[in-house]
């Protein structure tokens, strides 16, 4: 799961990119976000740093050294799920077995030819493009 310090409100993302008040509630209203990058505490709402930067800094990539090993892609993948991205997920997958999701992932590490400690997208940055491009060709 996310630590503390990386999620931020609606004023912390208009102060950090300078963006008018009110902004970030109106591309909330939009659905600019992802909904497994964001949710509502109370009155608040609580926004994942790397989904903020996603929407608001145009050269923003979301990448992280990554491992061919099984067990790094597991824990790391298990790392990052929550209850939206993982209906996301089943929806995505169509009745195939919940782990395909982990192999997808592996193979796009291997595929990419990245060696261990590279960078490569994190999980839900390749998640999501790979299900866009995957509906894109359907």
């Amino acid at each position: 799961m996310m630590f503390l310090y990386q999620v931020v409100t609606p004023a912390e993302v208009e102060e950090m990119f300078s963006l008018p008040e009110g902004s970030v509630r109106r591309d909330l209203r939009r659905e600019k976000f992802r909904k497994s990058e964001i949710r509502k505490s109370g009155a608040t709402w609580l926004i994942t740093l790397r989904e903020a930067k996603r929407v608001y800094s145009e050269e923003y990539e979301d990448r992280i050294p990554v491992k061919k090993d099984w067990e790094w892609i597991r824990n790391y993948i298990d790392s990052e799920l929550n209850p939206v991205i993982e209906e996301e997920i089943v929806q995505f997958l169509d009745g195939a077995p919940f782990d395909r999701i982990y192999d997808l992932y592996q193979d796009a590490i291997v595929g990419a030819s990245i060696e261990d400690g590279e960078e490569y997208l994190s999980f839900p940055e390749w998640f999501y493009r790979f299900r866009e491009s995957y509906e894109g060709v359907e």
